[in-house]
């Protein structure tokens, strides 16, 4: 797969990505706290619906909403694990984490059980193109209930893509967008007033 020979640069080109990413990841946490106090709140105590159709429809939802949320980023999540990986073999050792490689092998895993999930629904509607409405509306679901265990390790994980882009840009390497000076008004006025004692 394809290094990246410059971290920094990569790191600001890729801020449209990050910023989506991050979007991802607090939309989806949302997502999926609704859904845990939902089925806290309908099952009882060994895990059983109180109402089985109404829990069923609950979680379809849950699985489109996720789908919903990852489908802007899903076709540069991959490029955004190769630079993640080129950023962790390139920065020196003590500033990266264990876990991180691990992570992005699991996002990458994840991610091709999303595209396997996306591939399976367009060979079907392919294969059928005069389905009925309610038979492609089942077609998603089932595509979104399997792509679901790939999008929650995405939840899971995720944050690990935007730490590796954190670190290189906090190691200040050349390239890295500094923070700006303070505006003129500023300066001047500390200036007039002398130095602090």
């Amino acid at each position: 797969m394809p290094r990246s020979s410059a971290p920094e640069t990569a790191a600001s080109d890729q801020r449209p990505s990050l910023t989506r990413l991050s979007g991802f990841l607090l939309r989806a946490e949302d997502v999926t706290a609704a859904w845990e106090r939902y089925a806290d709140e309908h099952t009882d105590l060994d895990g059983w619906p109180y109402d089985q159709d109404a829990f069923d429809e609950r979680m379809a939802a849950r699985d489109a909403a996720l789908w919903r949320l990852f489908s802007p980023m899903r076709d540069e999540a991959a490029h955004l694990l190769d630079t993640a990986e080129a950023m962790v073999d390139q920065l020196a050792g003590k500033s990266v984490q264990t876990r991180w490689v691990w992570q992005l092998d699991q996002l990458r895993g994840a991610l091709e059980r999303v595209a396997d999930a996306q591939t399976a629904f367009t060979d079907w509607q392919d294969t059928y193109p005069h389905m009925s409405d309610e038979l492609v509306h089942r077609a998603r679901a089932a595509r979104d209930k399997r792509a679901w265990e790939g999008l929650n390790d995405w939840i899971t994980h995720g944050r690990a893509v935007l730490e590796i882009h954190s670190t290189v840009l906090r190691a200040g390497r050349p390239g890295i967008r500094r923070p700006l000076p303070a505006p003129a008004a500023v300066r001047s006025s500390v200036t007039a007033q002398g130095p602090r004692r």
